[in-house]
């Protein structure tokens, strides 16, 4: 029985659940599946995540939620690395993709990776004036 875990940008998250944000409900299930699959054991994560957990501590600005899945994606790339089931060029292009579609998205709309190459059409900055404009006789009559 195979079982299909999809977290959308726009999937709700109730105010006590685990995940802040729906990444890391998505980074979390990887490494979860991935162990379900057999790629290692629960243990092998638990080493890599410690290790991460002590060699980059919580820092002063940040939740601890935030610590947290920074942390785990930070284990998580090294485990994927460690696996062979990516590579270092492969994550530093995905990465520089996230990077410039949160750089191509306007304000308050959701950051999707497509958005990397092509920024989202919006136009909740300037909304169309739906009046007519209209043209005084006076200023009419100034022409030089």
């Amino acid at each position: 029985m195979s079982t299909e875990i999809r977290i959308t940008p726009d999937a709700p998250v109730a105010d006590n659940a685990p995940f802040e944000h729906p990444w890391q409900a998505q980074v979390f299930s990887l490494i979860v599946y991935l162990h379900q699959a057999g790629q290692f054991s629960w243990k092998d994560w638990v080493d890599v995540f410690s290790d991460e957990i002590k060699a980059s501590p919580m820092q002063a600005h940040e939740s601890i939620n935030d610590a947290y899945y920074r942390q785990w994606v930070s284990a998580a790339e090294k485990m994927l690395l460690s696996l062979e089931l990516t590579g270092e060029q492969d994550i530093a292009r995905r990465t520089d993709e996230w990077r410039q579609a949160y750089l191509n998205t306007p304000h308050g709309m959701p950051v999707v990776l497509a958005s990397a190459i092509c920024a989202p059409a919006h136009d909740h900055h300037h909304p169309a004036l739906r009046v007519p404009v209209a043209v005084s006789p006076a200023s009419a009559s100034l022409k030089p």
